[in-house]
């Protein structure tokens, strides 16, 4: 759940959408990396999709050095839970910056998404806002999808990685929606959707993890979720966690159904935090919300383990 950082609204915001294609190399080549770039097991790959609250949580009961040490902790193959790719939320830069730091020198690479700019004291102490994407192994490209329709009160801009994930090219993105009641987040999600479309017909793999601020049956969510899910969805995607009966809503999940739109809470009672998978190119995955560390953020760490 994005809330609005005080004093610092940014009216008027142009409508458009633009992908900036910022670091691919002329011909990306996908020979495989150094093996820390690689998943231990061929084919399964373990996601983190963690909405960290890096500026709004920052009075007790909140812990700066805490929140650094659980993110990395995520990424530690030993003890921690070893994962190839992180999707960060409401990041502020020194934060992002803090987390290469601790991860590079083990292989990892990352890309940062300013929606507010560095210079006001009252945000991020000083430093930009947004979100951010890293990943196990070197990036063959980075890109900056602005998905602002206009009437937002910031900018809703995601940043994307391409990488090998299970030996495949694929584009990984984490997601922060507009969090109002669907007039703005369905078409900023139709302009995720698209894009997402267009590296799957390119022949990628896509990824799309974070905080989607909406609940599983809602119209926003309809454009990634598969048809056969129901509820007037027409999207590519697996969601990671729509396998878990525990959590099926009884109201729209049918009693025989083996996959439904539902899914275990990740911001108090509601389930706002997602992966989504590209069903050409995974088979499975399973998804668990942590209980709440009321040190780090408001909302659950999600974790994904799935298989190509």
């Amino acid at each position: 759940m994005r809330r609005h950082p005080a004093a610092l609204a940014l009216p008027g915001l142009v409508s458009v959408l633009c992908l900036l294609a910022a670091t691919a190399p002329p011909a990306p080549s996908f020979a495989a990396p150094a093996a820390t770039a690689v998943s231990a097991a061929a084919g399964t790959v373990r996601l983190s999709s963690y909405n960290i609250c890096g500026n709004m949580c920052s009075g007790p009961p909140y812990d700066r050095e805490r929140r650094i040490a659980a993110v990395v902790a995520e990424a530690d193959p030993s003890g921690g839970w070893g994962a190839d790719q992180l999707y960060l939320q409401e990041v502020c830069e020194h934060q992002y910056e803090e987390l290469l730091d601790r991860l590079g020198p083990s292989g990892y690479s990352g890309v940062h998404s300013a929606t507010l700019p560095a210079g006001n004291p009252a945000i991020c102490e000083g430093h930009a806002y947004g979100n951010a994407v890293i990943v196990r192994g070197p990036l063959s490209g980075t890109a900056e999808l602005d998905l602002t329709v206009g009437g937002e009160r910031e900018p809703i801009t995601v940043p994307c990685a391409l990488a090998l994930l299970a030996d495949r090219p694929t584009w990984s993105c984490s997601v922060h929606l507009y969090w109002d009641d669907g007039t703005l987040a369905v078409p900023e999600a139709d302009r995720l959707a698209e894009q997402a479309g267009r590296w799957l017909a390119e022949g990628f793999s896509v990824v799309l993890g974070g905080d989607f601020n909406h609940s599983p049956r809602t119209d926003t969510l309809s454009r990634f979720y598969l048809p056969e899910r129901g509820d007037g969805a027409f999207g590519s995607f697996l969601e990671a966690d729509e396998t878990d009966r525990e959590f099926f809503d009884a109201a729209g999940c049918p009693p025989a159904a083996s996959a439904c739109r539902s899914g275990e809470p990740t911001f108090g009672a509601k389930k706002l935090d997602y992966v989504f998978l590209d069903s050409p190119g995974f088979r499975t995955a399973d998804a668990d919300a942590l209980p709440l560390d009321p040190a780090v953020s408001d909302h659950d760490l999600v974790r994904v383990t799935a298989t190509g």
